[in-house]
């Protein structure tokens, strides 16, 4: 395996192939001492939480829900009550806590240039990647759904109704 720019990818990496199957590097971002990593293998697609332990070693969880991998073709205008194409969110807490992180993933059409995730504790604004592809984190409460918006090249931002 080839050796990537961070080593929290590394670790959601091997998480991921180590039930038998090849996983592939989508995107990260790093979010201080959490780095949401979006990992693909043959058959599905996951959002990894790869976090910081008391000693200051990248840890995987534990458990790694993942989704059937959903590819798209990305469309020239964002629709209004579907502004992101093939989205899938996750969410991540402890039994301690009443927060955690939660992740967004999706298509932007090609009008899109930037996706802002707010929830009531934290903001994350990420540029489009030249494919359309949005791979954002924020910190959230766990039973709050984190807003999301869509900033057109036009200057119109659209909300993400679902």
């Amino acid at each position: 395996m080839e050796t990537s720019p961070h080593p929290a990818i590394d670790v959601a990496l091997g998480a991921v192939s180590g039930r038998d199957r090849a996983a592939r590097l989508v995107a990260a971002v790093e979010r201080g001492d959490t780095v949401a990593v979006l990992v693909d293998t043959p058959d599905a697609r996951a959002i990894v939480f790869i976090e910081r332990d008391g000693t200051g070693q990248w840890v995987a969880p534990s458990l790694i829900g993942e989704s059937p991998c959903r590819h798209t073709t990305r469309a020239a205008t964002t629709r209004r009550g579907y502004p992101l194409n093939a989205k899938q969110t996750k969410r991540v807490g402890t039994t301690t806590s009443d927060t955690g992180w939660f992740g967004l993933t999706g298509y932007a059409a090609a009008d899109a240039v930037a996706v802002t995730v707010a929830s009531s504790l934290d903001t994350h604004r990420v540029d489009v990647a030249d494919d359309g592809l949005v791979l954002a984190a924020v910190r959230a409460r766990l039973d709050e759904d984190p807003v999301v918006v869509i900033h057109l090249a036009s200057g119109e931002n659209i909300i993400d109704p679902r």
